[in-house]
């Protein structure tokens, strides 16, 4: 079972067709591959608040998250889902992209399949993992993804997350079940979705196989 971390982990917020995932779960709860995702992205956000001479306490009043939540994060203690890393970016004042990996100045990137980088563990409790697409693009007010959700049992409630911000949903591969406050979409290959993000929304694969889509998210200006 997993362990959430969340101010509201105890109770969380349900809403129709699914409910609120906590902000962040416990590292060993999770099977880990590859390399340690979690470490590198909790030394960049330390490395950024220093850079702006901020505590953890004032971090937690600009994010709405909790001092102890931010401090697991730095230290590489938790996985958080995207809407919390958007999060903590708006406060830092960079990209979210820019907050999976720092990125040298440039005016175009190009990125092979192969230099892709996982932000995440192929296995998370919130029902998908991603891939950052730009992550070395810096300063952009916009964060592409690649989007892996999969199966979950029917019974399974689709997770369901919420930030200040606005996001695009291309579906690539498969089918798609997405939840958008009290509406039930079912999306299938070449179906694109526009989503406010302050509405708690979440997605599962429909079926035995995975769906992959691209994922744009455009935190609103603080």
């Amino acid at each position: 079972m997993v362990k959430s971390v969340s101010d509201h982990s105890t109770n969380p917020q349900y809403f129709k067709g699914g409910y609120l995932m906590p902000e962040a779960v416990e590292r060993n709860s999770l099977d880990y591959e590859g390399n340690d995702i979690d470490l590198q992205i909790g030394r960049r956000v330390r490395s950024l608040r220093r850079k702006d001479r901020l505590t953890l306490d004032t971090l937690a009043q600009h994010t709405g998250l909790s001092k102890a939540l931010l401090s697991k994060i730095e230290n590489g203690k938790v996985s958080s889902p995207i809407s919390t890393y958007a999060k903590i970016a708006r406060s830092l004042g960079v990209s979210l992209s820019g907050l999976l990996k720092e990125a040298e100045e440039m005016r175009f990137l190009l990125v092979r399949k192969e230099e892709r980088r996982p932000q995440s563990s192929r296995k998370t409790p919130y029902g998908y993992s991603f891939e950052s697409l730009g992550a070395r693009w810096p300063n952009k007010s916009w964060s592409p993804f690649l989007m892996t959700y999969n199966p979950l049992p029917e019974a399974h409630t689709s997770p369901g997350f919420n930030y200040d911000g606005e996001e695009f949903l291309y579906v690539l591969e498969g089918r798609l079940e997405f939840f958008c406050g009290e509406r039930r979409f079912e999306l299938e290959p070449g179906d694109c979705l526009f989503v406010d993000g302050s509405l708690p929304h979440g997605g599962r694969a429909i079926g035995s196989q995975r769906c992959t889509a691209i994922l744009v998210v455009v935190p609103r200006n603080s």
